[in-house]
């Protein structure tokens, strides 16, 4: 799935204010952009509403399944990638943080792959946890759940949102991105829904075979929990 580095730097802002401000908010605008566009025309679409919406969705996926690969790669990698985390926190320059956040995404799709193909060899990292480590493992497992429930209620209108961008570019400037940035995010939310799988049935499997109590949320509208601290 394809990133771009603006929208993810951006996305993780939209997180870590809405950490402060409540983390019911999440599910509360999904519930409201998923209201506000079904039944509607497209210029009657709230895209502002549905941008934000999305921009906090793709950042608690990316948010969630960083913190996973912390947790399931060996010791130098997980290591490299609270590394690049702190960096990504501290840097205050605009290309250095796109550059930082490409280089973190890649390194998460590397370890969660690996993680895959080697099944015994991440049950055995797993089991080898502490229990705070175990906790902060199911707490990213429930956000990395959430994502992909939301995003699976957001792509019901992804057509129709891309009808509103074609026909009214200006309401995209008006949300405060630019065509592109919009159109991107639009593309990563998509790709999160058709991957869901792995958060709501692969990872629900495995942590059951490690023996931890963990229970995938149904609904977009479970709270999601703060983990912006644990790493």
């Amino acid at each position: 799935m394809k990133k771009i580095a603006s929208i993810l730097i951006l996305g993780s802002v939209v997180l870590a204010s809405q950490s402060h401000a409540g983390l019911g908010t999440l599910s509360s605008l999904a519930s409201k952009a998923v209201a506000t566009t079904t039944g509607t025309s497209s210029q009657n679409l709230d895209l502002a509403g549905f941008l934000k919406q999305a921009q906090a969705t793709n950042a608690m996926f990316i948010q969630s399944r960083t913190t996973l690969a912390t947790l399931f790669a060996e010791r130098k990698d997980s290591e490299e990638l609270k590394t690049k985390l702190n960096s990504l926190k501290t840097t205050s320059d605009v290309k250095e943080k796109e550059a930082i956040q490409k280089e973190i995404t890649k390194l998460t799709n590397d370890v969660l792959d690996a993680s895959k193909k080697d099944e015994a060899a991440t049950l055995e990292r797993i089991n080898a946890l502490s229990v705070s480590q175990k906790q902060l493992l199911v707490n990213s497992l429930t956000n990395f759940a959430i994502a992909g429930l939301s995003a699976r209620e957001l792509v019901l209108n992804s057509k129709q949102v891309s009808m509103q961008m074609l026909s009214n570019p200006r309401s995209v400037s008006d949300s405060g991105m630019s065509f592109m940035d919009a159109k991107g995010l639009l593309g990563d939310v998509t790709g999160i829904a058709k991957n869901a799988t792995m958060a709501l049935v692969e990872y629900p499997q495995l942590m059951k075979k490690a023996g931890l109590n963990f229970k995938a949320p149904e609904s977009a509208a479970a709270k999601p929990v703060d983990i912006s601290d644990s790493i």
